[in-house]
């Protein structure tokens, strides 16, 4: 029976979060049962609207328990007040949205950092339409939202993000992150206020996939880190796209400002540009540390996507939009819970072997050995010999979600083996690969992960 403010609302809906199939499914079938309950009681005896609502949340309760009382609050909160259905943005929960679709599966959720402040508020976009309630109809806008939920001219619909940047149609917003001792995570929302293309699906989990160009300066090195940035996700309506922008350490680290100017040098004397092999590296290479706490900004100068048909001629089927989207400094704390550097230093006569391996909540990451002369690829399977799966772009970057890495098993073969012949009993059974590993592999360890 209380009687809660708008930021009371916006506060309990914003961090409220279960993902549990379970309850959607007790959800569902409750709700049918009280529809129904509700309707013969409605007709038999004629209760008010309002004593209908309050026998309707009780037995609700009743239906779902305890677990579920703060989805119940979440959904009567939104029938006494449908403005805010559409306006709630999905701070901190694009993580939970994608997880299904992301390559590298869940995010720990108690270790993600929050990227906005409940207490800013940016009256210059009041007028600004938000599609930040993932699985909203963005054509639903209250007309009397603005006067109702204005305080003092500024816009609820705007509160918190300083991570958000609008241009050309498009605003871009960093929602979150979580930092492993592998890679940030970042939880990234793109808006659009004319609807996406049909994107097309990628890999085995269906993901959906735009690429943002982006300048980043990090705290710890002098020049400027630029490429394009995977952001896997999926839309969420024709105008919200919501995904995962991973920044792998192995991206930010290297310093080649000593290459560039070699490549200067040989340019202006007509010569050859310098190779950079293994014998070469330290030569013009160097490498950063990547600090416990660092900061990063980030700049965005373009997005793309693929789609699933061409949409014309110049474009193909990319859709491409420029633009010039900054955001402030942000700052960046690693997380200890659940990560380890495990040294192994393993080789074999051949010169081939594993030097470590990187665990997170998240990952697994493979530093093998293997001499200048010969290529090779590893494999890792888990304690029931299921295969780890690459989550990125790098093929030893393997995702660990719904895997036992109590012991993992690293298989090393010769490359050209791996793709011609090996690679395809993967697509059979785990029994018949494990057993073709056995017999052609070059290098075999079992790491026990528990007692490193």
């Amino acid at each position: 029976m209380r009687k809660y403010s708008d930021d009371d609302l916006r506060n309990i809906l914003g961090t409220a979060s279960i993902q549990n199939q379970v309850i959607d499914t007790r959800i569902r079938e409750t709700l049918e049962s009280i529809r129904q309950e509700r309707a013969e009681t409605a007709a038999r005896e004629g209760k008010s609207d309002r004593q209908r609502t309050i026998s309707t949340w009780h037995k609700l309760a009743y239906g779902l328990g305890t677990v579920a009382a703060v989805i119940i609050v979440s959904i009567g909160i939104c029938v006494a007040n449908p403005s805010l259905a559409v306006s709630i943005p999905i701070l901190g929960n694009i993580f939970a949205k994608v997880q299904e679709v992301f390559p590298f599966g869940r995010i720990p959720e108690d270790e993600t950092t929050r990227l906005y402040d409940e207490n800013a508020r940016s009256p210059q976009n009041a007028k600004e339409k938000s599609y930040l309630m993932v699985g909203s109809d963005p054509n639903i806008i209250d007309e009397d939202a603005e006067s109702e939920n204005d305080i003092s001219g500024e816009s609820v619909r705007d509160e918190g993000f300083i991570y958000r940047d609008q241009d050309n149609g498009i605003t871009v917003t960093f929602t979150e992150y979580y930092a492993s001792n592998q890679a940030i995570f970042f939880g990234v929302c793109i808006e659009n206020e004319e609807e996406f293309p049909a994107f097309a699906t990628m890999g085995d989990t269906d993901y959906q996939l735009i690429q943002a160009r982006t300048e980043e300066q990090y705290s710890f090195r002098d020049t400027i880190v630029g490429g394009f940035r995977n952001i896997e996700g999926r839309l969420e309506n024709a105008h919200t796209f919501a995904g995962i922008m991973r920044v792998d350490y192995d991206s930010i680290n290297v310093d080649d400002s000593k290459y560039e100017a070699a490549c200067r040098e040989a340019e202006e004397k007509g010569e050859e540009l310098p190779a950079v092999t293994e014998e070469t590296w330290d030569l013009y290479m160097n490498r950063y540390e990547v600090p416990e706490e660092f900061a990063v900004e980030i700049k965005i100068e373009s997005l793309r996507g693929y789609c699933r048909e061409v949409i014309d001629a110049e474009n193909g089927n990319q859709y491409r939009v420029r633009g010039n989207w900054e955001f402030p400094s942000c700052k960046i704390e690693k997380s200890t819970a659940d990560v380890q550097t495990i040294q192994i230093g393993e080789v074999n006569e051949q010169g081939i072997g594993l030097d470590m391996i990187e665990i997170s909540p998240v990952e697994l990451t493979l530093h093998t050995i293997e001499p200048a002369n010969r290529l090779t690829f590893a494999v890792a399977l888990d304690k029931d010999g299921k295969k780890l799966a690459s989550g990125s772009s790098n093929a030893y970057e393997l995702a660990i979600a719904g895997c036992d890495i109590s012991t993992v098993t690293v298989y090393i073969c010769d490359y050209d083996e791996y793709m011609d012949e090996i690679k395809a009993y993967a697509l059979e059974d785990d029994e018949k690969f494990r057993s073709v590993l056995e017999e052609k592999a070059l290098f075999k360890t079992v790491v026990d992960t528990r007692h490193k």
